[in-house]
């Protein structure tokens, strides 16, 4: 039987393809800027418990744990975006990244989502209320 999967070494070459173009991807668009936010933030707690290492020891620590941590991530969900997009749409996806537009969208991103964040938790809160509302009266109808 004649399988049509990519096999050996051209199938490798096409993961580890696939995998440094979703790193890109993730990373003009700003996709990667929390997980690159959360080793330091970790860091900054332990530094306060380890205070009497050097600097340099912090940012050479922090600079591996957040590398690690970006592999480990990419890694993870590498199979998800695999079901989803093609290499064909990831290399798009990048090219409009690089466009002023996309530039614009990739640097405003985190503004605009802490702005969102409180909507949402607020409707969140609002819904649930109004859910939970509903609920109750149809019960004790």
């Amino acid at each position: 039987m004649l399988s049509l999967q990519p096999t050996g070494t051209y199938a490798q070459e096409t993961n580890n393809q696939y995998k440094e173009t979703l790193y890109k991807m993730l990373d003009k668009s700003g996709g990667l800027e929390s997980v690159k936010l959360m080793v330091p933030q970790l860091v900054n707690m332990m530094k306060q418990q380890t205070a009497s290492q050097p600097d340099s020891f912090w940012e050479d620590f922090t600079k591996r744990w957040t590398k690690q941590l970006i592999d480990k991530m990419v890694e993870g969900i590498t199979p998800i975006y695999q079901k989803h997009l093609t290499l064909k749409d990831l290399e798009d996806i990048l090219a409009f990244y690089n466009t002023p537009a996309g530039k614009k969208l990739s640097a405003s991103t985190p503004a605009v989502a802490k702005e969102v964040m409180p909507i949402g938790q607020q409707l969140g809160t609002e819904i649930g209320r109004q859910m939970q509302n509903e609920i109750a009266n149809m019960v004790s109808k």
